[in-house]
């Protein structure tokens, strides 16, 4: 069974969004991608694409030709193939052939099986003269294209699966050699990939069945020979392998759920290409980073059929890298072995090149942004060595973004965000290391036949249709470098540096907003960092501005968009409410971080002694819907008294979390509580649920003529939202709020330097 590749570290300076559980076992991550799997195809599948076969030609006109007239060839070659195969069986030897492949070949196989751990790579070097090749055709494609999925029941045992395997191997094995042997002459060959095939079978409980994982690598033809054993990171595609065509949606999900893995494992992979094949059925699926097109049944019991699927191996056997879904612009270097970064900047138009020393985020889901993060030096000028040692280590953030606010026109730009608070905040020494200093960015440079191209989802899907275009977000894919690199806060030694920490991040929270005019949205356990100094005091750093918007753009959005990581999102923003979103968003989030990891612990120590989360009402919070984290949210926030009942009760009781305790009350205070506003500004009520009347918890109150010594006392009285009438007074209330995780800061940074700390 295959080992999924879990980084030691989920994020240096950012993530998407996924479980807060830094501690997650392999099975559970292998659970919720095999849920993400069922979702995404739920959601995203598009079937029936005419067109996406087109985005596997070569885009380079010389490749494009040959690709014709080699498939051509092949397809010839394929039908009087197994026409001489169907002659013998008609002539009384096929049996006897049969039997005398498969006596010949169960040996070697069940040694290769041993050998590789129970992986068996399928033979394509065994195509040697028409007599091989016929009776490889006829073991296993004749039976494959013959095979009659129709005729037995589908909850039988998948006893043909391995059957369908062997025959999808012959007929990958025999297109990869003819290609060889025809392009051997050719300029095309020297760039061509060989395909090759390796399977695996991999077991999954779901509904009493058993899903098989079976896997297609394409890989350049080195003429080296290697006893390594392939794996998901040498895979170019996934093939998910069921025996009827009434299977043809969970064939969609178990290949959602095996191609996660390519994302995981391959640093330089940008999108991904898939087959499933149910019964003689075979259809290709593209992977972009919110949906998957599949094309049309290719039926490989039918002469057009084999001939559509023999153009699509052809396609992907002499089609540029990029068009198979990998990155150019990052590159492994085998000698070395290390990986090469290309960065595009775009303030300086240039190129810089890096060396990566550690992969320290790696993409873990189907969709979304992909957020990869690297540790790197710059690139010397010497190619035979590595990188400047002299050179400071940076932070490489590789991304997929959507760069325009759903349901807006406004465009967000975390480059240009990040050159912008560089330069405000550049004299400003006391927030020095407390945001990400930009070094160079811009977005990813891909070499066409048309020269160079911006990187984006719509480059991908150029060649598909217009109509199918327009069904899926035009992501762009930008790549940062900055310094210094951010450790995680599951890292800190105590409360007190996270108490430290806190205040660092909010002061920068405070002066980006103020100075900026941006405003972050996106406030998580993963995008709230530290890094040391010298003497080993820590600095938090406030990082990934993904999600990040103008203020000004905002308050002329018609409806204020949704974005941000579920279990901290405010209650505004979780309810899409047509409040306007500013600062106290951002703020009520760090509320639900600190309520989270006073539950769960900061380190591996702590969450070893906490609670079990299943049991306590934070779990709500969690894995839940939009609508129901909310109203959880606003049960909980709205009374004082609920609040500590059900919230800081839970919070844990070893060394120094009183002090995150008390941290929390008078943050909640201020924001839902201030006793500078009046009644109808607290809470988190508008109407009172029948749960708040059963409790007799307080309602608000209309604000009177005579309020006039509160904060929002010019605020127009027909505002009675508690949230509304908060967002109208949200610089003053911030304030207050910085002064309090100033005040907790100095306090805990005091204790530190005395040795005192908790």
């Amino acid at each position: 069974m295959f080992t999924e590749n879990v980084q030691s570290s989920e994020s240096s300076t950012c993530l998407d969004a996924r479980s807060t559980n830094k501690y997650a076992s392999i099975d559970k991550l292998r659970h919720s991608c095999i849920a993400e799997a069922e979702q995404a195809v739920n959601d995203g599948l598009i079937q029936d694409v005419t067109s996406v076969l087109d985005a596997a030609r070569p885009v380079g006109e010389k490749r494009r030709l040959c690709a014709i007239r080699f498939a051509a060839e092949v397809c010839e070659r394929l039908e009087a193939a197994i026409c001489r195969a169907q002659q013998s069986d008609d002539a009384g030897t096929g049996a006897k052939r049969s039997c005398e492949v498969n006596s010949l070949s169960a040996e070697p196989a069940q040694k290769k099986a041993k050998t590789a751990g129970g992986m068996a790579p399928a033979t394509s070097s065994s195509f040697q003269g028409s007599e091989q090749t016929d009776l490889m055709l006829h073991s296993h494609l004749i039976q494959w294209i013959l095979f009659q999925s129709s005729s037995e029941d589908p909850s039988t045992p998948a006893s043909h699966e391995p059957e369908i395997q062997s025959g999808i191997s012959a007929l990958v094995g025999f297109v990869g050699q003819a290609l060889a042997e025809m392009a051997a002459d050719n300029v095309c060959y020297s760039s061509m990939h060989k395909l090759s095939t390796f399977q695996k079978a991999e077991s999954i409980a779901t509904d009493n069945a058993s899903y098989q994982q079976f896997e297609v690598a394409l890989t350049m033809d080195t003429g080296s020979c290697t006893d390594t054993v392939p794996d998901h990171k040498d895979a170019v595609m996934m093939v998910a392998v069921k025996q009827f065509a009434q299977e043809q949606h969970r064939a969609y999900w178990y290949l959602a759920y095996c191609t996660c893995k390519l994302f995981t494992t391959q640093p330089n992979r940008r999108f991904a290409w898939g087959l499933t094949a149910c019964g003689t059925t075979v259809r290709a699926c593209l992977f972009a980073h919110d949906k998957v097109l599949s094309s049309e049944a290719m039926d490989v019991s039918t002469s057009d059929g084999r001939r559509v699927f023999v153009e699509l191996l052809t396609n992907w056997t002499m089609c540029e890298s990029w068009r198979l879904g990998y990155d150019p612009t990052i590159r492994h270097n085998a000698d070395l072995k290390h990986w090469e970064i290309d960065v595009y900047d775009s303030d300086a138009q240039l190129t810089r090149s890096y060396i990566c020393e550690d992969i320290c985020c790696n993409a873990y889901s189907i969709f979304g942004r992909h957020t990869r993060c690297f540790v790197a030096r710059e690139k010397t000028a010497d190619p035979a060595s590595a990188a400047d040692q002299d050179s400071p280590k940076v932070l490489i953030k590789d991304t997929w973004a959507h760069p325009i606010s759903p349901g807006s026109d406004v465009v967000r730009d975390e480059v240009a965000y990040l050159y912008e608070i560089r330069d405000e905040l550049a004299k400003d020494n006391t927030l020095n290391g407390t945001y990400p200093r930009l070094e160079a960015g811009g977005v990813v440079q891909i070499m066409c036949s048309d020269g160079v191209a911006d990187d984006t989802t719509q480059l991908i899907l150029e060649d598909i249709a217009e109509d199918t275009r327009a069904k899926v977000l035009n992501r762009i894919h930008r790549r940062i470098v900055m310094s210094p690199v951010g450790e995680p806060i599951h890292n800190l030694k105590s409360i007190d540096e996270l108490i430290v920490t806190v205040g660092d991040v909010m002061a920068a929270h405070t002066a980006i907003a103020k100075r900026c005019g941006l405003l972050h949205r996106d406030l998580s356990d993963n995008n709230i960092m530290f890094h040391r100094d010298a003497n080993g005091g820590v600095k938090g750093m406030l990082v990934d501005f993904d999600n990040a918007c103008r203020i000004a753009d905002m308050e002329n959005m018609k409806q204020p968009d949704c974005v941000g990581t579920l279990p901290f999102m405010s209650i505004g923003n979780l309810e899409m409410s047509g409040v306007k979103r500013t600062v106290l968003d951002d703020w009520e989030s760090l509320i639900y971080i600190l309520c989270w990891l006073g539950t769960v612990g900061i380190s591996q120590a702590d969450q070893d002694s906490a609670k079990a989360v299943r049991d306590l009402p934070i779990k709500n919070w969690h894995k839940n819907s939009p609508t129901n984290i909310a109203n959880s949210k606003r049960q909980f926030m709205h009374d004082e008294g609920f609040f500590v009942k059900h919230i800081l009760q839970h919070i844990l009781n070893a060394q120094g979390f009183e002090e995150l305790r008390k941290l929390l009350f008078i943050i909640r205070a201020t924001l839902f509580g201030n006793k500078h506003v009046s009644s109808s500004a607290q809470g988190c009520l508008t109407l009172p649920p029948p749960w708040a009347i059963d409790m007799g918890i307080a309602q608000p109150k209309v604000p009177t003529p005579s309020d006039t010594q509160f904060l929002d006392r010019d605020v127009d009285p027909a505002i009675t939202d508690s949230f509304a009438r908060r967002a109208e007074i949200a610089g003053v209330i911030a304030d207050e709020l910085l002064g309090v995780t100033q005040k907790f800061r100095s306090e805990a940074l005091e204790r530190i330097n005395k040795g005192n700390t908790h």
